[in-house]
C-alpha cells in the first residue's frame, strides 16, 4: 500500500470544475486567507490529474484564499487513481456533508447530480454518504420547489424546515401563498405543519402525541417535545440536535453548556 506523498504546484496548474459547493462567503474566504498567512497550510489539498492541468477534488475553498493570502504555490494530494464525474462528486460530498458546511440546496443538488452520474437510486446514495433515508428523501423534495423559492432557501429567507413542509403542497398558487406568510414571519415551521394537516383534512380520532420518550437502553432513553408530533418530526428534531451537537463538540464545550445553549437559543427563537 502506497503512501500518499503531499507535492506542491503552481496556482496556475489547478483548476476548478464540477465543484459541489455553489456559494462561497468571501467574507470567509478573506478570513481563511488570513490564517493561510499567519499558519500557514496546514492542511494539503486534493487534486487529480487531467492532461497537463490539475481538477480540484476537495479544498476549493483553500485553493481560493491562497492568492489573497500571497501564495504562489499550494500542497496538494495528487489522486493516484483515475476518477469519474461521479466518484468526483462523491467525494467532494462526503467531505463537505461531514464538515455540515454545505447549505441544503447544495446537498440536495449534488445527491440529485451523484444519483445522475452513477445511477444510484436515492437509498444507495444515502448510504454511500452517511445519510439517512429520511433526510435524503427530505433533501431531494426541495428540488422539486419553484426555482424561485430554492433561491429563497438558498438565500436563508425562507427556513429549511419550512421549505421541505412547502414542497408537500401540490397546488401552486397555495404553495406560494403559504411561502409568502413563512417568509414575512406570519407562519412558524409548526403552525405551517398544522394548517397542512388540517387543509388534508385526513380522518382520524387519534391526536399526534406532543411528547415521546424512546427508550435507548436499561437507564438510556431520549425525550421529545413538539406540537403534532409524528415519525418524520422525531427524526428531524434528533437530526438536528445531532448536527447541533456535533458542530460544538470540536470546542470542547460541556453537555450542561450545550444544553444551556439550545435554551437560550429556544428562547431567541420564540
Amino acid at each position: 500500500m502506497s503512501r500518499e506523498q503531499i507535492q506542491y504546484l503552481s496556482l496556475d496548474q489547478i483548476q476548478t470544475v464540477s465543484q459541489v459547493r455553489t456559494h462561497f462567503d468571501e467574507e470567509a474566504i478573506h478570513g481563511l486567507a488570513i490564517s493561510l498567512k499567519e499558519l500557514g497550510q496546514l492542511q494539503p489539498i486534493r487534486v487529480r490529474k487531467v492532461g497537463d492541468t490539475y481538477i480540484v477534488v476537495d479544498g476549493e475553498r483553500r485553493r481560493r484564499a491562497a492568492p489573497k493570502a500571497g501564495m504562489t504555490t499550494i500542497a496538494v494530494i495528487i489522486e493516484e487513481k483515475d476518477l469519474n464525474d461521479g466518484e468526483v462528486i462523491q467525494r467532494q460530498l462526503i467531505a463537505n456533508c461531514q464538515r455540515e458546511d454545505l447549505s441544503a440546496m447544495e446537498k440536495a443538488r449534488a445527491l440529485q447530480r451523484l444519483m445522475e452520474t452513477t445511477g444510484w437510486n436515492a437509498s444507495q446514495a444515502a448510504a454511500k454518504l452517511g445519510l439517512s433515508n429520511a433526510t435524503a428523501t427530505r433533501l431531494l423534495s426541495l428540488l422539486s420547489l419553484p426555482m424561485a423559492l430554492q433561491q429563497k432557501v438558498d438565500q436563508g429567507q425562507i427556513a429549511v424546515s419550512a421549505a421541505y413542509e412547502l414542497a408537500k403542497v401540490s397546488d401552486a398558487d397555495r404553495q406560494t401563498e403559504l411561502s409568502q406568510q413563512v417568509e414575512c414571519g406570519q407562519l412558524t415551521r409548526d403552525m405551517l405543519t398544522g394548517t397542512l394537516k388540517s387543509e388534508r383534512k385526513e380522518p382520524s380520532n387519534a391526536t399526534p402525541p406532543s411528547r415521546a420518550t424512546a427508550v435507548l437502553a436499561p437507564g438510556r432513553s431520549i425525550t421529545v417535545t413538539s406540537d403534532g408530533l409524528d415519525l418524520e418530526r422525531f427524526i428531524q428534531l434528533i437530526e438536528d440536535l445531532l448536527a447541533k451537537a456535533r458542530k460544538v463538540r470540536p470546542q470542547g464545550v460541556e453537555l450542561s453548556t450545550f444544553i444551556k445553549m439550545l435554551r437560550d437559543q429556544a428562547k431567541v427563537a420564540i
